[in-house]
């Protein structure tokens, strides 16, 4: 009884399976005294047996096939028979040379006591050797102990098991449950540097949002549209900003400001002495952009021979730096801007239609700032922070006048030229003095009143108010169609309305 409490204490110990398994040759040990004891354990694949125990003290440690018939430690697994022999050389086929090895250490007279450990299915788990003499064996086998015990291990080495996998579900689950919160709070970082930089309340541009929120999880081009002044910089520079590239270079290059002949050099690099004044290597955008973004400003106004070297970049992600003997790979994500209206410059033969395919896999057009005045009231107070955080002085809110003619105001230039009408204005705003209309210059109060005369004379023709709507719409809409070349998704996706209702209006407005 007290033997058996003490087995019952100690099996209670072990955590882990290389544990449980010397628990297991510690007690035959302790219990038997037997000359040898030897425990495989079959992997995973069932083809192995991995060999741990001791033969007269002696640590053995063997790897044996389970096919292997060579052995009788196969033979006993495949029969799932438990098996005693007398002597080791007096039935027992023992031609395994690392097993024959390890029984040199016992006299010929020592027999072997085999027994396959099964899980309650009867997949084999382990199977168990035992060296001694042949009547201790015989004893031992007719007594049913080593069975016995060894069901004992075979059932604690499954619930081992079956806890070791609840433990990996629950790690994975954590992990998982940790992933989606670090990924909840991931995108609710992005909302926020995306709404804190990208200022507005309108629709076009919290639709803008959530394109900047999608194209970011992704690596397709994306062409941004767009006159000038619109901001399309920041948004290029917020797709990188949002995207798993963050961390990686953001390389831009306006394509408008280089000169034709060092577009190429540019982009690619080059090789000393690849030209004349070439005295150091140099590593080009598209190099330095590995990993990264590259933004291509203006692509609209790439020369056309370098439309056919990027297309190709674009297609291979490889490149020849001027001069170099070998290409060169780079990868990296492409955004492009241009104000150019690229579907009239392939029509024209000016650019390239099969550049203008590859670069507008992700289109996204940003509306000029007349067409959301909602923005301007939340710009103007951003910008006013900007400009007395820069210039060191502490100016009022925008008076109601002034906000008034902004609102009504045409914009030519778009942001940029509301920012700088703002921080003309600051300049000319005493310390802690509200912002006023008087604070701008002549010449631009009269241009502002002028297109606000402009646009009053406009309102003062129209004589019925559902007649002009409708004319507005279909304005709108033959532009944005005129724009997609006819494709009513990415229109009703610009324009931030469902397709359907896009459809019914081009039926009602007879926009075709």
């Amino acid at each position: 009884m007290q033997r058996a409490l003490d087995l019952a204490l100690g099996l209670t110990q072990p955590r882990d399976e290389a544990a449980l398994c010397d628990w297991l040759l510690e007690t035959i040990q302790r219990v038997w005294q037997p000359q040898g004891v030897l425990l495989g354990m079959v992997d995973v694949s069932g083809r192995q047996l991995t060999c741990h125990g001791h033969v007269h003290d002696a640590p053995v440690s063997l790897q044996l096939a389970v096919d292997d018939f060579s052995h009788p430690l196969a033979y006993v697994l495949h029969k799932n028979q438990v098996r005693t022999w007398d002597s080791l050389y007096g039935g027992a086929r023992i031609e395994h040379h690392d097993f024959r090895q390890m029984l040199c250490r016992v006299g010929t007279a020592c027999g072997l006591h085999a027994l396959p450990l099964l899980a309650e299915n009867g997949k084999p788990l382990a199977v168990l050797a035992l060296l001694d003499s042949s009547d201790r064996l015989f004893a031992l086998h007719h007594s049913g102990e080593g069975v016995r015990l060894g069901q004992v291990f075979c059932r604690q080495l499954m619930l081992l098991r079956q806890l070791a996998i609840t433990q990996r579900e629950q790690t994975a689950l954590r992990d998982s449950l940790r992933q989606i919160k670090d990924q909840d709070v991931h995108r609710r970082d992005r909302e926020k540097q995306v709404e804190a930089t990208l200022i507005g309340q309108s629709s076009a541009t919290k639709a803008l949002h959530t394109q900047i929120y999608q194209a970011a999880h992704h690596r397709l081009a994306v062409l941004i549209l767009g006159e000038t002044g619109v901001g399309k910089d920041v948004v290029a520079r917020l797709l990188h900003q949002c995207s798993d590239r963050a961390d990686k270079p953001y390389v831009a290059i306006n394509c408008a400001a280089i000169p034709e002949n060092l577009v190429e050099s540019e982009l690619f690099g080059y090789e000393k002495g690849a030209f004349s004044g070439a005295q150091s290597n140099k590593v080009g955008l598209v190099a330095q952009a590995n990993g990264g973004t590259l933004f291509l400003d203006e692509v609209g106004d790439m020369p056309p021979l370098m439309q056919a070297k990027l297309l190709r970049v674009l297609e291979t992600h490889r490149f020849r730096p001027l001069g170099a003997g070998k290409e060169s790979h780079s990868d990296f994500r492409l955004i492009a801007a241009t104000h150019q209206p690229l579907e009239q410059r392939v029509a024209e033969g000016t650019f390239r239609q099969d550049l203008y395919h590859r670069l507008c896999q992700c289109l996204m057009q940003i509306a000029p700032l007349r067409e959301r005045p909602d923005d301007i009231s939340l710009l103007s107070e951003h910008f006013i922070v900007q400009i007395s955080r820069q210039q060191q002085k502490r100016v009022g809110p925008l008076h109601r006048a002034l906000l008034r003619q902004l609102v009504g105001y045409d914009f030519p230039g778009n942001v940029r030229e509301l920012r700088n009408l703002l921080e003309i204005a600051c300049a000319h705003t005493p310390e802690g003095e509200t912002v006023t209309l008087a604070a701008l210059p002549q010449e631009i109060r009269e241009r502002m009143a002028g297109s606000a005369e402009e646009t009053k004379a406009h309102f003062q023709e129209i004589h019925d108010l559902r007649v002009a709507t409708q004319q507005y719409e279909a304005a709108v809409i033959k532009a944005r169609m005129s724009q997609f070349h006819g494709n009513r998704l990415l229109v009703a996706e610009s324009l931030n309305i469902p397709k359907r209702t896009l459809d019914h209006k081009c039926q009602k407005l007879e926009v075709n």
